[in-house]
């Protein structure tokens, strides 16, 4: 795997007059207006008024624009694209044999085709970052096309990469799991990749995702050990408690190893149906949690952490299978489920009218907008250079189109922090600039250059090999007995079936 052969930013480009949302003290957002910033090469160089323009830039007019900083995903599984529709209706139960254990009957091919359709949806609604939870692994061929397409797409992400179930064999007759959860090739090909990283030129880092908390105690802290020690930077885990997850605290099993350090280098997503001691401890040691309220709200998780007073959170797209991939998207319905969480308590047992009537909501829009931005980028410990509009920083940057947008007029000249967060949706996204590289331009993505190839890939193609990808994956499935799949995680996750019910709603 190359090191990065794709374009590097050059030269300089000047956006004049825009409306910035510009992070000052304690994280307080305030509009700066009619304010320039000049980027040179990847960075940041300079914002302020009327900066004089350097001989060799690029000019952008950015009047009747609002320029954010790029948004910051916590959990994604970006390879997933070809399985969209299967999981509309689903409970996390039916989720895991028909969505994260397909990887099954995807090739090396099928995981670069997913990976790059995820990556560049998530572009396409402004987000520059990504911690991707990258458990689609069948094989080390497997991970390096789903890093090649990460690379491609042109977003910043950690790859965090984790084991995908193996199977020793899954047909129409019967679906048996394998008893060898890390392969040593696999593990090997982690330590080489960590090695040779970055890639991207510096956007693309390994990192490790980890669920196998059911092994020894030593085993456990001696991987953690050795990642760390092999240039790992970030790890990552799903904590959920709920009839398919079972009950591990896992956040005492952290504690009680000593793998949690400050600034944790351990993100956890989703943290549902925890107790108040398992809160407690998230709060006193600040280990981040990334909120996924599409499918916390759907797939049986209960209420989302996030804007839990004391606890860390960011937010995440998780599944784009049957989730939206815009951050905003998620602040917004985090936010409102946060605040009918608390509706929920005044109520008589959840039923009828609320017997009192908070005036001061949970959270507030700036509260939701830093959530996606400045909050992820410290929980992924890239808050120096990520995150917020900053002289210095990396040039990850979004710009909306308030004057042509319809959703945010009467309120984006007057309020543009709330015409971001609360009005406007993925059309008005005019650009996505990352590392000072334009990946969305004039509404539109541009085209990916395959850096072992050189192909140039736009849009147009990239879907249709992915649909034809998606046609292909959907004749193998054909043969996968999905019963058989789910008494094999009842067994593996050893669910108590009573607990599984159909209301019939």
């Amino acid at each position: 795997m190359s090191r990065g052969l794709t374009a590097a930013a050059s030269g300089a480009i000047l956006l004049r007059g825009g409306t910035l949302l510009y992070h000052g003290d304690q994280d307080h957002v305030e509009p700066l207006r009619d304010t320039d910033i000049l980027v040179r090469n990847n960075r940041i160089a300079k914002v302020g008024k009327s900066i004089a323009a350097p001989v060799d830039a690029e000019l952008v007019d950015c009047r009747g624009k609002i320029i954010t900083p790029g948004f910051v995903d916590t959990h994604h599984h970006l390879w997933q694209t070809q399985l969209k529709g299967c999981h509309a209706d689903q409970s996390v139960f039916d989720y895991i044999p028909t969505g994260f254990w397909q990887s099954f009957v995807y090739t090396p091919k099928d995981m670069f085709w997913g990976q790059l359709g995820g990556a560049l949806e998530a572009i396409d609604c402004g987000t520059t970052f990504v911690l991707d939870h990258a458990h689609g692994n069948q094989s080390n061929d497997h991970a390096r096309q789903a890093l090649s397409a990460t690379i491609a797409s042109g977003i910043r992400s950690i790859f965090a990469y984790s084991h995908a179930p193996y199977f020793t064999k899954w047909d129409s007759k019967s679906c048996e799991l394998s008893r060898d959860i890390m392969p040593e090739s696999s593990m090997a090909h982690i330590f080489e990749l960590a090695q040779q990283q970055p890639f991207g030129n510096g956007r693309v880092h390994i990192g490790f995702g980890f669920d196998y908390w059911f092994l020894p105690k030593e085993a456990v802290v001696g991987i953690f050990s050795q990642l760390r020690g092999a240039g790992i930077k970030l790890f990552t885990s799903h904590y959920a408690k709920n009839p398919t997850f079972g009950n591990h605290p896992l956040i005492h099993t952290l504690a009680a190893y000593n793998l949690i350090k400050t600034p944790s280098d351990i993100l956890l997503s989703h943290a549902t149906g925890l107790d108040e001691h398992e809160k407690a401890k998230l709060a006193e040691t600040q280990v981040p949690v990334s909120s996924t309220p599409d499918t916390e709200a759907q797939m049986g998780f209960g209420w989302p952490l996030a804007f839990t007073p004391g606890i860390n959170y960011t937010l995440g797209v998780d599944c784009h299978t049957n989730n939206t991939s815009s951050i905003l998207s998620l602040a917004r319905t985090a936010l409102q489920l946060a605040r009918q969480r608390n509706t929920v308590k005044a109520m008589n047992g959840g039923e009828g009218a609320p017997q009192r009537m908070d005036l001061r909501p949970t959270g507030s829009t700036e509260d939701a907008f830093n959530a996606a931005t400045i909050r992820g980028a410290r929980a992924v410990l890239l808050g120096n250079e990520i995150g917020s509009i900053k002289e210095g920083k990396l040039a990850d940057l979004v710009i909306f189109d308030a004057l042509g947008s319809v959703g945010m007029s009467c309120v984006s000249e007057s309020d543009p922090l709330t015409a971001v967060v609360r009005h406007s949706d993925s059309r008005d996204i005019e650009a996505v600039m990352i590392d000072g590289v334009w990946r969305k331009r004039d509404g539109k993505l541009c085209p990916v250059t395959v850096e072992e190839t050189g192909a140039s890939l736009a849009w147009p193609a990239i879907r249709k090999n992915l649909l034809a990808s998606q046609r292909d994956i959907q004749e193998r499935q054909k043969n996968l007995n999905v019963d058989k799949a789910k008494e094999a995680l009842v067994a593996m996750f050893q669910i108590d079936k009573s607990k599984l019910v159909k209301s019939g709603f």
